[in-house]
């Protein structure tokens, strides 16, 4: 008799529900380690966009930060330099 993986409720076999991450979490209980759904998810590729996406984020908050740092730089060196600038004049004023 044919059986529909799809609509089967035999759980060692059926591909829909939770059955295919339970025997996922079988398998991973029975190594003695602790599983989640999240793992499972990116460990069977349902979570690459997201995973994508958060490496992008932490790209983009890493270019930032580097471009912040630089503009904090440039700032503080024309700081510096109209400090040094006003130094000369006033030195030049004083004498």
């Amino acid at each position: 008799m044919y059986e529909d993986n799809l609509t089967a409720s035999n759980p060692k076999k059926a591909n829909h529900h939770w059955f295919p991450f339970l025997r996922y979490k079988r398998e991973y209980e029975a190594s003695g380690k602790e599983v989640s759904v999240n793992d499972w998810l990116r460990a069977t590729g349902q979570l690459d966009e997201k995973i994508a996406h958060e490496e992008s984020v932490a790209l983009a908050a890493k270019i930032a930060a580097e471009k912040e740092a630089e503009a904090i730089k440039e700032i503080e060196k024309e700081a510096l330099k109209k400090k040094k600038e006003i130094q000369s004049e006033t030195k030049k004023k004083a004498n």
